[in-house]
């Protein structure tokens, strides 16, 4: 890279609108004009600069070999138009492969193998029914992994100038979260395969993956932040006290046996299990939003506001449509569309739309000096004739 720059150097130097390799006016080796034997102090007045176009203002060759060989760091037309493309193409065959996958269960019909029960052949003939929301559902649960890469590239741009000012801040930490996240939402992605799509707040190992990574990501993003050791050792007994007694609450709703002081907690259902996965969700968030302030501001509220209050306003809305609490009539369970759009919602419109801000605060961080250079300055003026105005400018 040295050689390169410095032929270029070289080359744009013996413009003849450049002086470089002229012979300067004064020398280090002494003439026979010289009296002294003693070397010349030398000023050559070099100034490696290009004038373009004709023009009187001068530009550094430095800066112009910067501009002209140095790398983009956007994203090509072309790359985004095959990003998006792949996108939409992923989500259609994916659509049409989860048809053929539930194909003979379909045309089986409802028990004939121990997978193919009687709700998983509902969820497979609702799919097949409804495929623009199918489709849409699917699209839905694959953005995050182009929205993750994108806020992961705006930290590794922006996340050295914010560690400046934060020394907290760490941007491999803050990376190595959106992979942690992008992981868990991968076997999110493989748990609704397994369920055909229809929302139902069961138990499997891929949910369990899910929550366990998502957990796990959002302590990374708050350390990111700042790192606390209290903090993290909260969040480990959380995601290790969840760990324990999720299994116990698989064991309770396929009927095998479990500790039996759980029993009272179990009452209202083996989905009380989850419980210590929701606080720990919650728990890391708080953390990632007062963490958050205090190098964004309040505009940090965003991210919490769509992540957690829209999120669980929509789940809450979900937990209603599942398959659980869907209705019977005729001894036929009623399965609503509302499961599919408030499914889509509480991704779309809460956790990618605050993933989405939080990537927009990195990306449009302005740096501490900047900001105390926007704020206007308040001069005394000590020549009125008054005893003094205070000027703003």
């Amino acid at each position: 890279m040295f050689l390169t720059r410095f032929l270029t150097l070289a080359l744009v130097a013996s413009s003849a609108r450049v002086g470089a390799f002229t012979t300067p006016k004064t020398s280090v080796f002494p003439t026979t004009k010289t009296k002294s034997a003693s070397p010349v102090s030398v000023y050559t007045r070099f100034e490696h600069s290009l004038s373009l176009f004709g023009k009187n203002d001068a530009t550094p060759v430095d800066v112009y070999i910067d501009e002209t060989m140095g790398t983009s760091n956007d994203v090509p037309a072309s790359t985004i138009a095959f990003i998006g493309s792949s996108l939409l193409s992923f989500s259609f065959v994916m659509e049409r492969l989860q048809i053929y996958l539930n194909t003979p269960c379909i045309n089986g019909g409802p028990g004939g193998t121990a997978i193919c029960d009687a709700s998983y052949y509902d969820f497979a003939m609702f799919f097949k029914d409804h495929e623009i929301l199918s489709f849409l559902l699917l699209l839905t649960h694959v953005i995050p992994f182009v929205l993750l890469p994108w806020v992961s590239k705006q930290v590794s741009e922006v996340g050295p100038t914010i560690q400046k000012d934060f020394e907290g801040f760490n941007p491999f930490i803050m990376q190595m979260a959106m992979a942690c996240i992008g992981f868990g939402l991968s076997l999110e992605f493989g748990w609704h395969v397994a369920d055909s799509w229809y929302y139902e707040n069961n138990f499997h190992v891929l949910n369990f993956g899910f929550y366990f990574f998502l957990i796990s990501g959002f302590a990374l993003w708050a350390d990111g932040f700042k790192s606390i050791a209290i903090f993290d050792l909260i969040f480990g007994g959380i995601l290790a006290g969840a760990g324990c007694l999720y299994p116990f609450g698989n064991a309770a709703q396929v009927g095998e046996p479990y500790p039996a002081f759980l029993a009272d907690f179990f009452a209202d259902g083996a989905s009380s299990a989850k419980i210590p996965l929701y606080i720990g969700m919650s728990a890391t968030f708080l953390e990632i939003t007062r963490r958050g302030r205090e190098i964004f501001g309040n505009k940090m509220l965003w991210v919490p506001f769509f992540c957690i209050g829209v999120n669980l306003g929509f789940i809450a809305l979900l937990d209603g449509v599942q398959y659980g609490n869907a209705e019977e009539i005729d001894g036929v369970t009623q399965l609503t569309s509302l499961n599919y759009i408030y499914h889509i919602c509480h991704d779309v419109l809460g956790t990618e739309m605050g993933v989405l801000v939080f990537g927009l605060l990195i990306k449009n961080y302005v740096p501490l000096a900047e900001r105390e250079g926007l704020k206007p300055r308040v001069s005394i003026d000590t020549h009125s004739t008054t005893t003094g105005r205070t000027i703003i400018s």
